[in-house]
Parts: C-alpha cells; structure tokens; sequence
C-alpha cells in the first residue's frame, strides 16, 4: 500500500510538473532568414508570391521527388492554395494559401500542415530594393499546441529548419537571377503615363485594417456623398487614396474619397478638404473584384522601376464602375494610379 501511494504521488508531481512546463513553455517557435538577390523588387516578386514558382524552388520540393500539387485560386492573389501530398518522411501532407500580398513588397500564407503531425504556421516574404538588389526576409512561425510545447524547451527551430531556409533562399536566388526582371518579358497588365489634374477630394481617412476596408468605403462615402447633396455639390468618381501600407500589422493608412469642385469646407467634423497637385502619374486598368487587384499594382510597380521613377503618395485607386449597376465583378474597372517623379 505504502508502495502504491509513492507511485501515486510521483505521478501527481509529475504531471504538477508537466503542467507548469506546459504553460511556461512558448505555444510559437519562430525562426527568419535573409539573401540579397542581385534583381529589382518585382522580378523576386515574381518567384515569392507565386505558389507555382514557390513549389518549384523550395528545398523541400527538390527533396521529394514524389510530391504532388494541387493549386486552387488564382495564383498570386490572396484565397490562391496549393495543397500537397508527398514522402510521410520529407513532404507530407497539408496546404498553403496565401493570406496577403503586397505588390513588390511583401507576401503571406498560411499553412497548415496536415501529416505526419498536424499543425498550423505563417510565412512570410519580405522584399527591400536598393539600386536593383533586394534583400528577402523570410519570417516563419509555428504554432505548438499544449502540452506538446513542452518540447519547445529542448529543441530549436533554428537548428531543425535554419539550413532548409538557408538552401531555400540560396535557390530562389539562382532562379531569379538565371530567370532575370520579368519586365524583359512584357508586363502583366499595360501601364501607362498620364498628366494627372490638380483635383480637391473630400475625405474620410484613418487607419484601416486590409480586412476592413470594404466596410470602410461602404460606411464612410455614403457620408461623404450626403455632405456633398447638403451643398448642392456634384461629386466625381469615387476613389481610394492610400497614403502606407503595414504588411506587418496589415494596416494602411487611407481615406474615402469623393472628388469635388471648389474646395468647399466641409459642414461634417470628419470630413476635410485634401488638395493633390497636377503632376505626373502612371496608370493601368484593372478589371474584376476590388481585393484581387494586386497584379495592377505589381505591374506598376514594375514599370516605376523599369523607368527609374520614384513613388509619391498619395496612390489613388478610382473606382470606374458602379457596383449597384454592374452585378458581374469580372466587369468592374478600377484606375490604378501612382504618383511619380
């Protein structure tokens, strides 16, 4: 009897034990990794933001002769996945889909990993160019549900996965510099120069999260557009204007905005006058949803780059198509334009 109540209490302090190591233990392990590749932003763009061409490079891919993908979506724009099936061993099972993208500048997806042991991470591309050499970050972080992050005290993501991102990185260098700039090759949707006009815009602007901002404009223009009636003032085409964009926090910095004549002050406390000299811009058309226009902005940017432009803000999407009018998304054209000098 004396004997079983040691082995009772052993076993209650040792799952006493557990507990507390369970919840001082990290649920996330996170590792990150850079290269510079001797490309402009959009040409390693390009590769990252792909799912196709991340399959292509990515060292666990070249590992596994057997794995096997399925894409879904349109590659390169957010809701785009790919799921795959390969080695237990190496590959094994689960799907990326990719949950934010920013022209030339950054890409996520979230992954969930299916077998041999399920579990959910982030990646994400982060890209800076500085005269035609991009520097990508690699942030990867994992989730470790309780009480299996126990483990996360005795072993380390950076010594398990360090070198497989390190031969990721190297191979997504040798593809984009064997490739070369995609701009070589035609843009993926025709830019153009224009003289954008001195134009007043009344607004609305505050942080908005990516999420958010449909619910933004269909809250806020309708104000906008009553203040305007109340004046006897005709607005102009509705438009977005974009002042930064936080692919960190996915936030950006923007306002509703309906264009006006005569600079009227605004009877509403929220609403402000905003002027935007004349000046030079490059512009494309984009034609379908609203959230899946990131190849017209991947596509100016190519061009900024191409002609040694610099970006001014604000950059301003007008929205050329009224959608209470037009049901068919596919018919909805938007005006991407970005100040430049």
């Amino acid at each position: 009897m004396k004997n079983l109540r040691l082995i009772f209490f052993f076993v209650l302090s040792l799952l006493l034990v557990l507990v507390v190591f369970s919840w001082l233990a990290p649920v996330k392990q996170s590792l990150e990794k850079s290269i510079s590749i001797q490309a402009p932003a959009p040409a390693v763009f390009e590769q990252v933001a792909k799912l196709e061409n991340f399959n292509h490079w990515s060292v666990w891919n070249q590992q596994d002769s057997t794995v096997k993908h399925t894409l879904t979506g349109t590659d390169g724009t957010v809701g785009a996945a790919s799921r795959w099936k390969g080695d237990p061993a190496v590959s094994g099972e689960g799907r990326m889909e990719i949950s934010a993208v920013e022209p030339s500048r950054a890409v996520t997806h979230k992954i969930h990993f299916i077998s041999p042991k399920e579990s959910h991470a982030t990646s994400s591309f982060y890209l800076a160019e500085s005269n035609g050499l991009t520097t990508v970050t690699w942030h990867f972080e994992i989730e470790t549900t309780r009480p299996w992050n126990i483990f996360n005290l005795f072993s380390a993501i950076e010594e398990q996965l360090g070198p497989d991102f390190e031969k990721g990185l190297v191979a997504l260098k040798t593809q984009v510099e064997k490739t070369g700039d995609p701009q070589s090759k035609g843009l993926l949707q025709e830019v153009k120069e224009m003289d954008f006009p001195a134009t007043d815009y009344a607004i609305i602007r505050q942080a908005v999260k990516w999420g958010d901002i449909g619910s933004f404009y269909s809250l806020h223009l309708p104000l906008i557009y009553r203040e305007l009636q109340k004046q006897n003032s005709v607005p102009g085409i509705p438009a977005g204007l974009f002042y930064s964009w936080d692919t960190k926090n996915q936030l950006t910095d923007m306002a509703a905005a309906l264009p006006v004549t005569g600079g009227k002050k605004m009877g509403n406390a929220i609403i402000r006058m905003e002027n935007i000299p004349a000046g030079k811009a490059v512009y494309t058309d984009y034609f379908g949803a609203y959230d899946q226009s990131q190849l017209a902005w991947s596509s100016i940017r190519q061009y900024i780059t191409a002609h040694n432009l610099k970006e001014k803000t604000p950059a301003i999407e007008q929205y050329l198509t009224d959608p209470r009018a037009e049901k068919d998304t596919a018919k909805w054209q938007t005006r991407v334009i970005m100040l430049v000098e």
